[in-house]
């Protein structure tokens, strides 16, 4: 029995084995000529987004940019220069520069064993400091606004002790002053930087109004204290006359001013008028500046 069971077991795996192939006529059988690895097997997009790391886009020949067309020299940009810049700006210079840094990291991997290699990796570094520098100046805004929404109580004996330190700033004082006077104004009122980022039918409201008199009654306090005390007859009579202290040079809103007064076109607006002339002024006002912008 056992016999009998060891040699069925060896029958099996005898039968089991692979029988040797037989391969037909190869004449028969035609092969396609060997595709060559190269770029030009390969269809891509004109509108591909990887274009845009390519000086020209879909139009570039070559890997790397023309003696030419080279970034020689460049800064980065100061953090007193990212501060006066609106959110959307901040946006797009941080996605060009990191636009910039990818074309750059492309060449320099081709370059890097090149002495002139040396020189996109200083420019890099500019680009790098800018984005560093634009985090901090997002950061110090992040701060502002949760310190003025957290010290409501103390914001008022603030503006207080801004104000005097501002009217009595010496002149090498007064370029930082009057960077802080715009954090201050977008952190505790609001107020945006630039015109064009301005929701009027949201951004006008009762905060406005109130960072509006305060940034013109600094201002204007500061430039009676540093030049003609009687150039200008205060309190100014409401947002009428508040108004050009945000638009303009604070020179030329008291002149604004003046010729309001002397025209006798200068009222103090009812409660309810002041929020539809804001928005009529304002505007107006956007209006040579998107001109500006196109040109």
């Amino acid at each position: 029995m056992l016999l009998f069971t060891r040699g069925f077991h060896v029958g099996t795996r005898s039968l089991a084995r692979a029988k040797p192939l037989k391969f037909g006529p190869t004449s028969s059988i035609k092969l396609r000529e060997p595709i060559v690895p190269t770029h030009k097997n390969f269809d891509v997009s004109p509108d591909h987004p990887l274009w845009a790391f390519f000086p020209k886009g879909n139009e570039t020949e070559y890997s790397l940019r023309e003696p030419g067309e080279e970034i020689k020299d460049c800064r980065a940009w100061t953090m007193a220069e990212l501060r006066r810049k609106s959110f959307d700006d901040l946006h797009k210079i941080w996605y060009l520069t990191l636009k910039e840094r990818n074309m750059l990291g492309r060449e320099t991997f081709y370059v890097h064993h090149i002495s002139y290699g040396v020189k996109f990796t200083e420019v890099d570094q500019m680009l790098k400091l800018t984005q560093k520098r634009i985090k901090q100046v997002l950061l110090e805004r992040q701060t502002a606004m949760e310190r003025a929404q957290t010290m409501t109580e103390e914001i008022s004996e603030y503006l207080k002790e801004f104000e005097e330190a501002y009217v009595n700033a010496t002149g090498d004082l007064i370029p930082s002053f009057n960077d802080k006077l715009v954090r201050l104004q977008y952190a505790i009122f609001g107020i945006e930087p630039s015109l064009e980022e301005y929701d009027l039918e949201r951004d006008i409201n009762v905060k406005f109004v109130e960072g509006l008199s305060f940034v013109a009654n600094v201002k204007v306090k500061r430039y009676l204290k540093n030049h003609d005390s009687d150039a200008l007859e205060l309190p100014l009579n409401g947002v009428m006359e508040e108004l050009p202290f945000l638009l303009r040079d604070t020179k030329d809103a008291i002149e604004e001013v003046k010729t309001l007064r002397e025209s006798g076109n200068s009222v103090k607006l009812d409660k309810i008028d002041v929020f539809p002339f804001l928005r009529n002024a304002l505007s107006k006002a956007m209006e040579p500046e998107a001109v500006d912008l196109q040109n």
